[in-house]
């Protein structure tokens, strides 16, 4: 975020040809809308978690036989001379 700051501050610096005060109004308000960006993220973040992730019952992972019966038929696919 201060880097960004830095450069925010860097280009208002060359565009307004060294003009101190709208250089500092302007990074000071990027600055604290960032601020409450983040603030408000990570409250957000607090409020609603993430659930959990969990594997499903039944069907969502193949077998290791299915597994193997579909990498031969790749195998055989990608070795084909046509």
């Amino acid at each position: 975020m201060v880097a960004g700051l830095g450069l925010v501050a860097v280009v208002l610096a060359i565009v307004t040809r060294g003009s101190l005060l709208p250089v500092a109004v302007v990074t000071a308000v990027i600055g604290l809308v960032t601020l409450v960006c983040d603030v408000t993220a990570k409250w957000y973040r607090r409020r609603h978690p993430k659930p959990s992730v969990r594997p499903r019952r039944g069907g969502a992972a193949a077998s290791s036989g299915e597994l193997n019966r579909w990498m031969s038929a790749v195998e055989r696919i990608l070795g084909s001379p046509d």
